[in-house]
């Protein structure tokens, strides 16, 4: 299967395409960030990662690739809560209108896109649902967290995966899974009942753990007792400067909104773009106290110190709160252990990269439940 990338970031869906263990050729890799296309070339030297504006893609030299899969993550930040939400009057929408004629004019086999929670609310994905359907694509849509596979943090985002009806042999197989009755807009909320499990993979959709679960409640508490804990993840041989736990002024401006977890816990916030710059909203911050304690028993001894600032600030530095470090937030992406950065990338700019790229395990899922079959057979 040869894949086309189109907003590639720093090969997420790349690391998802070999975590799926399809026989597949990444044939290019576009992306407008060069900080991004660098990470890539790092991992993937041997794959083509320009610096382009998509919209300088001809429809010649996109026919040219020869591409059966396109795979694509279009900005998310016109969609986002934190973000201005203008949604198609954002300039960074332009992008994702113009892919929309490059589908209708070459009409690919497959599509997998990804986005926030939210982009299922837009114009962009109207316009984007109206050309598929015009294009006789056959699809099904996905709101999916990590939790859902046992990994404890809460990434929910939108998939969606497409294929063509113009080639009978490739749809007959992708029919099997994909309805006529998706194009009602169902949004699916759980994983496939169907879904194979990955080689070598022991996540809990995998051992069979959360099949029983049909409808999640809204804050996905149901998959908690089936999540590893956060101590899984962290990166035990990482030395921790000062810079890494919050200092002073921090804590006394921000307390009250942190999203404080211990490495027991099972559940950690969702790591934007802006962790680390900013403080509310943008992830989690870990206790590293050995006497460490609940949300609950912080949050009743912050109601009984807020009047009081030193006391408040003791309970404070008591826990010995740190950032979480770009490696740990990439393995609670479930990046491969040997992705790297280079060395001259910062570790603020990693995080910003992280917080724009996809959760790898979620996404080999969906590839190997959709397109498996079909990689499967053009090997055969």
């Amino acid at each position: 299967m040869r894949v086309l990338e189109l907003y590639s970031g720093i090969g997420g869906m790349h690391c998802a395409f070999k975590m799926a263990q399809l026989d597949f050729q990444v044939v290019a890799a576009i992306d407008i960030n060069d900080t991004a296309n660098r990470v890539y070339r790092a991992n993937f030297a041997h794959t083509y990662a320009p610096n382009r504006v998509l919209e300088s893609l001809s429809i010649e030299e996109v026919t040219a690739f020869n591409a059966d899969m396109w795979s694509m993550s279009p900005p998310c930040q016109p969609f986002t809560r934190l973000g201005n939400q203008k949604h198609e009057e954002d300039n960074r929408s332009a992008s994702f209108f113009y892919v929309l004629g490059l589908i209708a004019a070459i009409r690919p086999k497959f599509i997998l896109l990804e986005n926030v929670k939210g982009f299922e609310h837009t114009e962009p994905w109207c316009q984007f649902l109206k050309v598929l359907q015009t294009c006789g694509y056959r699809y099904q849509q996905f709101l999916l967290t990590p939790l859902q596979f046992g990994v404890p943090n809460c990434r929910l985002r939108y998939y969606l995966v497409a294929s063509s009806s113009s080639d009978s042999a490739c749809s007959g197989l992708f029919a099997s899974h994909v309805h006529d009755s998706d194009h009602a807009n169902t949004i699916h909320l759980i994983p496939p009942a169907d879904l194979p499990p990955l080689p070598g993979c022991e996540c809990a959709v995998c051992l069979g753990h959360v099949s029983h679960i049909t409808k999640p409640d809204e804050n996905f508490d149901d998959y908690l007792p089936y999540c590893r804990p956060i101590s899984d993840y962290l990166a035990q041989q990482q030395q921790h400067s000062k810079l890494d736990f919050l200092d002073d002024n921090c804590l006394k401006r921000y307390f009250h909104v942190l999203d404080i977890v211990r490495p027991c816990d099972r559940k950690s916030r969702c790591f934007t773009k802006g962790y680390q710059k900013r403080i509310e909203g943008t992830g989690s911050v870990l206790q590293t106290a050995t006497d460490t304690l609940t949300s609950e028993e912080i949050n009743a001894q912050w109601i009984t110190a807020r009047s009081d600032p030193e006391t408040l600030m003791s309970l404070a530095k008591r826990l010995q709160l740190r950032f979480f470090h770009s490696r740990e937030v990439a393995n609670l992406l479930c990046f491969p252990q040997t992705y790297n950065f280079p060395e001259d990338v910062t570790e603020k700019q990693r995080i910003r990269l992280l917080g724009n790229s996809v959760n790898v395990l979620v996404v080999a899922h969906l590839i190997h439940w959709a397109f498996g079959d079909l990689s499967a057979q053009k090997t055969n």
